[in-house]
């Protein structure tokens, strides 16, 4: 199964360290495995914890100014597994996460799309089922380029 490869392009979590949170994804209190590329709402600092906070999977009604978008490193212990596609974050794990502002971009593979239906370029796309990006939506972002490198197929997103 391959999962989403993120590329955070002009996020401004890469040069602004306010805008980088850590997090653990959470399903009704039980931690669950999460890709990156996954929108997610951060809802309160653990407990007597003051870096990591607790989030949900973001969705079409989620206030995007509590949402953060998962960006890990992707470190394999398993050393079978060689290709980005092949990362996700284990259930419990602390992520990286990025918050999203006006005008930042970053680019996804096809599997951070619901359903995997990507946009083509100038196409609008929303937050949609399981904190994926959804091409039925709108409010998110617009897909600015497609652009090839290596073995992915990534694409661009500016966000509103």
């Amino acid at each position: 199964m391959a999962y989403t490869v993120i590329r955070t392009d002009l996020l401004s979590g890469t040069d602004v360290g306010a805008d980088l949170v850590s997090l653990r994804v959470l399903k009704s209190e039980e931690p669950v495995e999460v890709e990156n590329g996954t929108i997610v709402e951060l809802e309160k600092l653990e407990k007597d914890n003051r870096e990591v906070w607790q989030a949900k999977v973001a969705t079409a009604e989620s206030d995007v100014s509590k949402c953060a978008i998962v960006a890990s490193v992707e470190t394999m212990y398993d050393e079978r597994k060689k290709n980005l596609d092949e990362f996700i974050n284990e259930k419990g794990a602390v992520c990286r996460g990025y918050i999203p502002r006006s005008r930042n971009i970053y680019s996804v593979t096809k599997e951070g799309f619901v359903g995997g239906t990507a946009p083509a370029v100038d196409g609008k796309v929303g937050i949609g089922e399981g904190g994926k990006l959804d091409t039925g939506s709108t409010g998110w972002g617009t897909c600015i380029a497609i652009e090839v490198a290596g073995r992915y197929t990534y694409y661009v997103i500016q966000l509103a």
